[in-house]
């Protein structure tokens, strides 16, 4: 029999935790927003799930950020998705981890942006991935930095591509590398361009380039390309078209292969380093073209190693020049074929040493190398 309620002898207002605990669970069936509104927030101390799934949805609409905070984590096991929906985002505020951990999945299915906006972002601990995966995608639209900076990496395997593409590009200055490194093939698929240039340098390294959609990153390049056709440097262009060579080439050039280097776009190249090319596994130069070996800095070359030369294909050796070759280390010249040496434009050959022909191997046709002559 419904104790609350406009039938029931339980006044709302004069509750406490002790008498809460001690009303039977079904007693909640005709509680109204009246009700819960009314009720001092110490008296939510004494719910539990029980009593929490007796409750209308309707009910929630009384709730309030002090009232859900005197609640212990274990009542919202009986939340539902419609008493999410229910409950004003205000409530929200008074969550914590713990409460999160404790609210099954399918309670997701009810939450809003707001919901989410309100929601402390310490309380995202306690999200995973069953509640992020039936948490509707315009949920995300209230997403924050600080939300996504809280959220467990574990939680991100809920994550598909229409939850990526409702969520703010400023949400994604919260990831961090574990995040990224969880998140999966079809997640990123939804991300787009400017998301991609909020992911914080020391995250980039783990974004899975080969599930990033072309489209995203043609849109970077065209931003890049027109800029630079008005008269931008590099460095601003990047910025103008609201991007930065950092998510295209990540620092830590250890996890690259041939097919990630094969999607970069050319101008990302102009971040290049010798450290990162010293970085990256030979294997990964498979990858390469001449446009992306024009576009390169002369001193990254000094990365350049004879196992990085035995893997690029020889027709990226059409984008060095003099400059390059002369800042490569003799040594690379050790990874050298016949068909490089043949592809290697005239003027790259003018940055040749002495030490750069001694360590050519014996396979490479001395016939293609042209000297610089001196005066």
């Amino acid at each position: 029999m419904p104790i609350m309620g406009p039938n029931g002898p339980m006044d709302p207002g004069a509750m406490d935790a002790g008498q809460m605990a001690n009303m039977p669970a079904d007693g909640f069936a005709g509680a109204t927003a009246g009700d819960m509104a009314a009720m001092p927030p110490e008296a939510m101390g004494g719910m539990n799930a029980d009593m929490m799934g007796n409750m209308p949805p309707a009910a929630m609409g009384g709730m309030d950020a002090p009232m859900m905070q005197a609640m212990p984590p274990e009542a919202m096991g009986g939340m539902d998705a419609d008493m999410m929906g229910a409950c004003p985002p205000e409530a929200m505020g008074g969550c914590t981890a713990d409460h999160m951990g404790a609210c099954p999945p399918e309670a997701m299915g009810g939450m809003g942006p707001m919901h989410m906006e309100m929601m402390p972002p310490p309380a995202m601990a306690g999200m995973d991935a069953p509640m992020m995966e039936a948490m509707p995608p315009v949920a995300m639209a209230g997403m924050t930095a600080d939300h996504m900076g809280n959220m467990p990496p574990e939680a991100m395997g809920g994550m598909d591509a229409d939850m990526m593409g409702a969520c703010p590009p400023e949400a994604m200055a919260g990831a961090y590398g574990d995040m990224m490194a969880a998140m999966p093939p079809e997640a990123i698929a939804g991300m787009d361009m400017s998301m991609l240039t909020q992911i914080p340098v020391e995250a980039v390294a783990e974004v899975d380039w080969a599930n990033v959609p072309p489209e995203a990153m043609d849109a970077g390049i065209a931003a890049f390309q027109e800029a630079i056709a008005n008269g931008s440097s590099p460095a601003e262009a990047f910025e103008i078209g609201g991007q930065a060579a950092d998510p295209f080439m990540p620092p830590d050039m250890g996890d690259m292969n041939a097919d990630m280097m094969g999607q970069m776009p050319p101008e990302a190249m102009g971040s290049m380093n010798a450290d990162m090319m010293g970085n990256m596994p030979p294997e990964a130069m498979g990858g390469m073209t001449a446009p992306m070996m024009e576009a390169m800095p002369p001193h990254a070359m000094g990365g350049m190693t004879a196992d990085h030369m035995g893997n690029m294909p020889p027709e990226a050796m059409a984008g060095m020049d003099g400059p390059m070759m002369h800042m490569m280390p003799p040594e690379a010249m050790g990874g050298m074929g016949p068909m490089h040496m043949e592809m290697c434009p005239p003027d790259a050959m003018g940055g040749m040493g002495p030490m750069h022909m001694e360590m050519c191997p014996p396979a490479v046709s001395y016939t293609h190398l042209t000297l610089p002559t001196k005066a």
